[in-house]
């Protein structure tokens, strides 16, 4: 039987929720924002509905849609008049019309359902960065992102959901991935995890490690306060010296560590390690697990919804559908067949009654598989396309390869005030191309000029001083083909 305390699914909630930087200490306010007996609830029902059956897991969504439909309607002016015409209960959510990132950020203040929420509120919270790893009114978390569209996004969940995403990542991914014994390895390891991320800014990713010590604030020194913008030999002493039993990363950040344990640089020896972020091209991820030689899970998440599905296995994602709806479209946002990759997915997030998100237009490609997984879980399996940047690489002066993450390069850019959209290229060996779309006409100039001296610097912490940075005058554009939006590639070859 699953165990009901919340103190002891601590312990294993910390091995997959730290995945970022935040402040040492948590007070007493922020930790009773998450209702930790309903962590214990949200598990045991996980737990229960995937051993209950598809029909189990179905009737628990339909029911759960039909509740927020009802809230939405009557909460939200944005969805009240959204839905105005439509007639009252929809059971299908295909007679829905689906909202976009830019229509939900146009109208925050009307969507939102709780008064104390307003836009201008939320953006000077997320703007003062001595802020990072606080609860926005002593009750919220808010993460920014800007995802496949390019777009900035804000995004707010309560308590209630925190608790949710929890309970999902303790059952269906810690513990449906390790056995009795690679845990008792983990125990051994001290617990220890190393989060491979992005830090400095209101990410889902740093505030996933609030969520580790809202629960066992006394358990920081378990959780590394790495990232991914620190210079590659700072990290990997860093490492050597923290002997993670647990890493969890952007899959490209976790390549070029491969590569560092390959070479002897960093001696590491994780149990398991976790992807979050992007997509991984299979090649690639054969060489971390290879490189670690332990098993490599991953995930699909997002700000949106946090633990979207998690990897069995046999190497599928399998949706948490009873908490989140998955619509894979085609360009006219009509349901598409399994098998086929779709163009985007629709998203409805369950849980989140503060800013409710109902056929949200999430921009990433989804493939369902048609058939079961060997696994014999009975939630559907998928195939994720997401964000596909590039490690850009260089010579140093000394002729040494350097490596730049992309998630380290776009968060430098993404993190500049005045900054709207954006896209780095390496356009030639020793040169990056900017494009820049500026929040304000008025600003540009102010805005280039900070984007230039911010990179210029990191850029230097890495011994690259002699890159070139040019202004493009190109805007930023997506995909002509896709329409997808890719923020850091390279057209030049790639030092060996």
């Amino acid at each position: 039987m699953f165990p009901l305390a919340s103190n002891s699914l601590a312990p294993v909630v910390s091995l997959l929720s730290p995945f970022g930087q935040a402040k040492d200490a948590i007070s007493h306010k922020q930790a009773g924002m998450i209702p930790t007996r309903r962590i214990a609830r949200f598990a045991w029902d996980a737990w229960r509905a995937a051993r209950s059956g598809p029909d189990a897991i179905a009737s628990r969504r339909q029911a759960r849609l039909e509740a927020l439909l009802e809230f939405a309607r009557s909460q939200s002016r944005f969805y009240r008049d959204l839905y105005g015409n439509l007639p009252n209960p929809i059971h299908d959510l295909q007679e829905l019309p689906p909202v976009t990132k830019s229509s939900l950020m146009a109208n925050f203040d009307d969507c939102v359902t709780d008064p104390a929420l307003s836009m201008s509120g939320v953006e000077a919270f997320v703007a003062d960065k001595t802020l990072i790893g606080s609860r926005y009114l002593d009750r919220f978390a808010v993460w920014t992102t800007s995802g496949t569209s390019g777009y900035p996004g804000i995004y707010i969940q309560d308590g209630e959901a925190l608790a949710l995403y929890i309970a999902l990542a303790a059952v269906r991914a810690t513990l449906a991935w390790n056995s009795p014994l690679s845990m008792l390895k983990i125990l051994a390891k001290g617990l220890r995890v190393a989060p491979i991320v992005t830090s400095g800014g209101h990410y889902s990713s740093t505030a996933l490690r609030d969520l580790a010590l809202a629960v066992r604030p006394s358990k920081s020194d378990l959780i590394s306060d790495l990232s991914v913008l620190t210079p590659l030999p700072d990290l990997v002493g860093k490492l050597n010296a923290f002997r993670p039993a647990v890493m969890v990363g952007y899959p490209l950040a976790l390549l070029v560590l491969a590569r560092e344990q390959q070479a002897g640089r960093l001696d590491v020896n994780p149990v398991f390690i976790c992807l979050v972020g992007e997509w991984l091209a299979p090649a690639a991820r054969k060489q971390i697990q290879s490189a670690f030689s332990c098993p490599v899970r991953d995930t699909y998440a997002a700000s949106e919804f946090l633990g979207i599905a998690y990897e069995c296995a046999h190497s599928r994602l399998h949706v948490n559908s009873d908490w989140v709806i998955l619509e894979p479209v085609d360009d006219a946002y009509q349901p598409i067949e399994a098998g086929v990759p779709s163009h985007s997915v629709l998203l409805t997030n369950l849980i989140n009654r503060i800013q409710p998100l109902i056929r949200y237009d999430l921009g990433d490609s989804v493939t369902v598989y048609p058939d079961a997984c060997r696994c014999g879980s009975p939630l559907p399996s998928i195939q994720v396309e997401g964000r596909q940047d590039e490690i850009l690489s260089f010579r140093d002066p000394g002729g040494n390869t350097v490596h730049l993450v992309p998630m380290a390069i776009a968060t430098i850019v993404e993190e500049t005030p005045g900054v709207q959209r954006y896209q780095i290229i390496k356009t030639a060996p020793e040169i990056i191309s900017l494009r820049i779309e500026p929040a304000s006409e008025t600003d540009q100039e102010e805005v280039w000029r900070q984007v230039i001296l911010r990179v210029g610097g990191f850029l230097a912490q890495q011994g690259l001083q002699h890159v070139k940075l040019e202004r493009s005058p190109q805007a930023p554009t997506g995909d002509p083909r896709s329409g997808k939006f890719r923020l850091v590639w390279s057209e030049s070859n790639t030092p060996r």
